[in-house]
């Protein structure tokens, strides 16, 4: 290869990688943003200081509505195991001597085959075209969940909704795939995390 050509492929091969570069810190920059909202607006302790290659994970704890919140970025494996993959996770403490458990997924074609086993219908028909769900309880948690739970998830599914709901042992978690990088995604945090804290004090009498 001649000096010319060298010359002329090093920009071609150089720009795509400074575009990506700068794509992420600004994607970056906003996580960020996203983590120091939620410290602000709901009195939460804000920790930025883990980093996972050229990005910041956040983590943001604290207690709303006399509950023990976590937010955290994590990295997890695919389900094949070859992708690590960021992902943002909710957590929410609540009482639950019973071992009640529940799961709530977007359903689509891709997934009805991997969690149709063990999945009730809330008899609901809007709800449950959007919705499958799982639970080891299902007329306590067709109590819980009522026509306000019913509607802010609704809401969440409306803004992109494609992760996982849980109640698993003492803790409430919402697991989605991704980094709080832009309007939608925080929003779909705050209302699982309003409707966590719901879920938790319904459960008392429930």
């Amino acid at each position: 290869m001649d000096a010319k050509t060298l010359i002329i492929l090093i920009p071609v091969l150089l720009v795509p990688w400074i575009v990506l570069f700068f794509v992420m810190r600004g994607s970056n920059k906003k996580v960020i943003k996203n983590y120091k909202k939620l410290g602000e607006k709901y009195d939460l302790n804000i920790d930025l200081t883990k980093k996972v290659g050229m990005k910041n994970h956040p983590h943001a704890s604290g207690t709303y509505r006399r509950r023990n919140i976590k937010i955290e970025s994590v990295i997890r494996d695919s389900i094949d195991g070859k992708k690590i993959i960021p992902h943002t996770i909710l957590f929410a403490e609540c009482n639950n001597p019973d071992k009640f458990s529940f799961r709530v997924v977007k359903r689509s074609k891709q997934n009805r085959a991997s969690y149709s086993e063990g999945s009730i219908l809330i008899e609901d028909n809007e709800f449950d075209d959007k919705f499958i769900v799982q639970t080891n309880d299902p007329q306590r948690l067709r109590r819980i969940f009522d026509f306000n739970t019913k509607f802010k998830l609704d809401q969440v599914h409306a803004l992109g909704f494609n992760g996982t709901i849980l109640l698993h042992e003492n803790n409430l978690q919402y697991i989605e795939r991704g980094l709080l990088k832009d309007d939608d995604s925080l929003m779909r945090v705050e209302l699982i995390m309003h409707e966590f804290c719901d879920i938790a004090e319904t459960m008392k009498y429930n």
